[in-house]
């Protein structure tokens, strides 16, 4: 019985591996060729399937793991991604750095650091910045 238990662990432990987005994206930069073999006289292909990677901007990745929860829909209060509306009230006489001050602290229902206890407070400032209206 516990052989069996230990072998499913094993198994389970290979499952959840790389399962989260941003790292099967890296797995892929890392084993894909360095370069590639044409033949003279054959016709060129470009491989975009490999080159297909989307640039982030900075913050957008924590956005996505830890702040797009409550803050796409605007769940308990969050001012909602880049809308102007809920986030003019928070900027008013404030700076991002009383922004970042509010998020490692907790706001109201958020929590320390947004969950994102791993974060650094640049990683949090880039996140905020990133979901405050272009404008």
């Amino acid at each position: 019985m516990r052989l069996q238990f230990l072998i499913s662990l094993f198994c389970f432990s290979f499952v959840a591996y790389a399962s989260d987005e941003s790292q099967q994206r890296e797995i892929q930069l890392r084993i894909q060729p360095v370069g590639k073999v044409t033949i003279q006289g054959q016709a060129q292909t470009d491989n975009k399937a490999i080159s297909n990677v989307e640039t982030k901007e900075p913050g957008q990745e924590t956005y996505q793991q830890y702040c797009i929860v409550c803050h796409r829909d605007g769940l308990a209060g969050a001012p909602k991604f880049r809308n102007e509306q809920d986030w003019k009230p928070r900027l008013t006489k404030r700076e991002l750095n009383d922004l970042l001050a509010s998020s490692i602290k907790g706001l109201n229902a958020m929590p320390a650091k947004g969950t994102c206890i791993k974060c650094s407070d640049d990683d949090l400032k880039a996140a905020i910045s990133y979901m405050l209206p272009k404008s």
